[in-house]
């Protein structure tokens, strides 16, 4: 009775370990849960504060399909701010959570067998929602020593007549990776000169720990449709906030799509949108964004010295992703990254992702979305177990 497009679709891997971890939990177990990727911080009170007002002035009814256009209006201004952009409200479609903004924009973009490439390792989700939109996900490797640096002669290996489009993701996840704007604008001059499309995932943008954020927007606003939200930025997963800003016709794709699946994203939350955009340096983020980037340092030095390990600083998001292959096998810690997630969990009560949903078999994936003692703690027990 279940359509064969649904029973190809993969269940998140790390929504579906986040579930098992919570039973451990519920059990009495006390687990350093390094593993699910959301900010560990309240949303900020302003921003609370704003929710509750718009609830009092009536913000509690249908808005337009794409959005109100307030909410619109701020993530113009934020576009041209911080992409050098003018964007038109026209040009904008607030849906519920970048994740639908993605699976939205791929549905608007892909035929049937086109051919998407994103790089490795990629988040879990790219693979399913191109597979969702009919579409073939063609993974491209980049390396641990190269800094997961993307570059024009790795997409060219897999380039074919079939090839539409591609997935870009900066600040990454689960590597942490910032591009510099001439990697940034030879990727989108490489997809200029071939004809494809760009979906730049911005989710993290303002998790940059080291200089600035880069956008491939900046680069081709006609080519690239950029989709950010207040996930992860902001402290607000539950709030479901997302946006896709891309060329008119894109736009206008979109929002029929939305009109028909989904209608508009939550009132309430599109009413924070401009108080949490406009104040985008209070000192409530800052603090949180200082935070980020002395726990990423904390990271870094702590698991810098393991023997037979590798890692790319990240800089950016709040992931470590630990490349641990040397440490695996039958003489090793454990047979694979799986097993070895797995005795993390069981001997040390330390949650990690394994990087086989990242398309990297033999890394997992550190969060430090966690307070300091946590991560100190963590840090221990994993050294312990590899040292």
């Amino acid at each position: 009775m279940i359509s064969q497009r649904v029973r190809t679709i993969q269940p998140s891997a790390t929504l579906t370990l986040n579930a098992k971890l919570q039973d451990l939990v519920r059990e009495g177990h006390e687990i350093l849960n390094l593993s699910v990727g959301e900010p560990d911080f309240p949303t900020p009170r302003f921003i609370r504060d704003a929710a509750k007002a718009a609830m009092d002035a009536g913000w509690t009814r249908y808005t337009a399909v794409a959005g109100h256009i307030e909410a619109r209006e701020a993530i113009c201004r934020h576009v041209t701010r911080t992409r050098g952009v003018e964007v038109d409200p026209s040009m904008v479609v607030i849906s519920s959570g970048a994740k639908q903004s993605l699976s939205q924009c791929l549905l608007s973009l892909v035929d049937p067998g086109d051919e998407v490439m994103l790089a490795v390792p990629y988040w879990v989700s790219y693979p399913e929602l191109i597979t969702l939109a009919d579409g073939v996900a063609v993974k491209v490797p980049t390396e641990c020593r190269d800094g997961y640096r993307l570059t024009p002669e790795l997409l060219a290996r897999s380039l074919t007549p079939r090839t539409t489009g591609l997935i870009l993701n900066e600040p990454g996840n689960p590597t942490g990776t910032v591009s510099s704007p001439e990697d940034i604008a030879m990727v989108v001059d490489f997809a200029r000169e071939n004809d494809l499309w760009v979906i730049s995932d911005e989710i993290y943008e303002g998790l940059v720990h080291d200089g600035e954020h880069q956008s491939p927007y900046s680069v081709d606003p006609q080519r690239v449709a950029l989709i950010s939200g207040l996930s992860k930025s902001f402290a607000m997963t539950g709030w479901r906030i997302g946006w896709t800003v891309c060329n008119p016709p894109l736009a206008a794709a979109m929002g029929r799509l939305q009109s028909q699946n989904s209608a508009n994203a939550c009132s309430v939350s599109q009413a924070c949108i401009a108080t949490a955009l406009d104040q985008f340096d209070h000192p409530d983020l800052v603090s949180m964004y200082d935070c980020f980037r002395q726990r990423r340092d904390l990271l870094v030095e702590g698991l810098s010295d393991i023997p037979g390990t590798h890692f790319a600083r990240p800089g950016g998001a709040f992931y470590l992703f630990l490349d641990v292959t040397e440490r695996l096998g039958v003489d090793g810690v454990a047979a694979d990254a799986d097993a070895f997630a797995l005795r993390l969990l069981e001997e040390k009560s330390v949650a990690v992702v394994p990087g086989g949903a990242f398309g990297s078999e033999g890394c997992i994936r550190i969060s430090f979305a966690r307070p300091d003692d946590e991560l100190q703690q963590a840090i221990a027990r994993i050294r312990d177990l590899l040292c």
